[in-house]
């Protein structure tokens, strides 16, 4: 028996709903019907997908990586079917050019160039708040400019004979600061070491599926804990009013904007850093080149209006060699960055709550 979509639209709705009731209400078939059709791709593929309790259903780890990939599978069988659908329509409409981005500062003003990344071709836009389905869905086809950022000790999939993708690193490292009320101890500090965090209440992100939130619980438990996680939220305005009540702390990309209420601190050492990657498929060359081009000019503004992360950016060239150091004129138009083809090293939200 070979999967089929509608296999995978299964399993991608019992990921999504925690519930075969739902999931098969979602689907517009009987609950049986839905329970029979997993114990049948379980059989098949000789792993089980789900565990199933009272509470509901939640994913085994092969089950979660199956349910990432099916997305990524229906996201490319739907574009293609709305793609064709559209030409047979209008068969001399433009081009879809689809990018995915992960949410980061940047971002809104990123929204006012998006139209001249490619003239000739209409855009489709995916923002994701974790970076864990961007780099699946451009290998999957579809999407073809992707940009996101990864743990610097992140590995990217091994690269075989048939993957046409580019890699560009155009940030090689920045260091994630932690976001703290001005009223705290914390805030009397230059820099914070991570393991006084080890106290604090932390504030998480649910919608990140990417190598993310296992990286900083990897780097807090060399610290010796695991962060105390008691807030959960994807809106940034919402993260920010917790963080400046002082019942949380955070961590934000550098390059986030200021925030009344919230003093933002390196952790001693920078042990919690991150690239910023830029991956296209080769028919999107030039509209990943026109995105670098903005998204280095945007980005190096950001880094001049953030106190803490201008100066550490001119005092560590060696993490960003394809950018200049912020005395460099605002605006100053295309720069310098080196290749990533594959898993080979280039030249060149942190936590979504790092809103512009």
């Amino acid at each position: 028996m070979d999967l089929g979509p509608h296999h995978l639209r299964m399993i991608e709705a019992i990921a999504a709903t925690g519930s075969i009731s739902k999931a098969a209400a979602r689907l517009g078939l009987t609950q049986p019907a839905v329970s029979t059709m997993l114990r049948r791709v379980e059989s098949h593929l000789g792993v089980q997908l789900f565990v199933r309790s009272p509470e509901g259903v939640t994913p085994t780890p092969v089950g979660a990586e199956v349910a990432t990939r099916a997305r990524a599978a229906l996201a490319s069988i739907d574009d293609l079917n709305a793609a064709l659908a559209h030409r047979i329509r209008d068969p001399s409409a433009m081009p879809l050019l689809r990018v995915g981005v992960q949410a980061c500062p940047a971002l809104t003003r990123l929204s006012d160039h998006l139209g001249a990344l490619s003239p000739v071709s209409r855009l489709q836009l995916r923002v994701d708040q974790g970076g864990g389905r961007i780099p699946a869905l451009l290998a999957s086809g579809a999407l073809d400019v992707g940009l996101f950022q990864e743990p610097v000790d992140h590995v990217p999939r091994p690269r075989d004979a048939r993957d046409e993708l580019e890699r560009l690193v155009i940030v090689d490292r920045e260091p994630i600061l932690v976001g703290v009320s001005s009223s705290s101890p914390l805030a009397a500090h230059d820099t914070v070491d991570l393991a006084d965090l080890a106290d604090q209440d932390w504030l998480d992100d649910p919608l990140d599926d990417g190598p993310w939130p296992a990286y900083v619980r990897g780097v807090c438990a060399g610290a010796g804990f695991q962060p105390r996680v008691r807030f959960w939220s994807s809106d940034w305005q919402i993260s920010a009013s917790l963080i400046r009540s002082g019942r949380a702390i955070g961590l934000y990309q550098p390059s986030a904007g200021v925030r009344d209420g919230i003093v933002f601190r390196r952790i001693t050492g920078d042990p919690i850093v991150q690239r910023v990657v830029l991956v296209w498929r080769p028919e999107a060359e030039k509209a990943a080149e026109r995105l670098r081009v903005v998204f280095s000019d945007i980005y190096l503004d950001l880094v001049r209006a953030q106190p803490v992360f201008r100066d550490w950016w001119d005092e560590h060239p060696e993490a960003h060699p394809g950018l200049p150091v912020t005395a460099g004129p605002v605006g100053a138009g295309p720069v310098a960055a080196g290749r990533e083809a594959g898993s080979g090293k280039g030249g060149g939200s942190r936590n979504p709550h790092a809103g512009g």
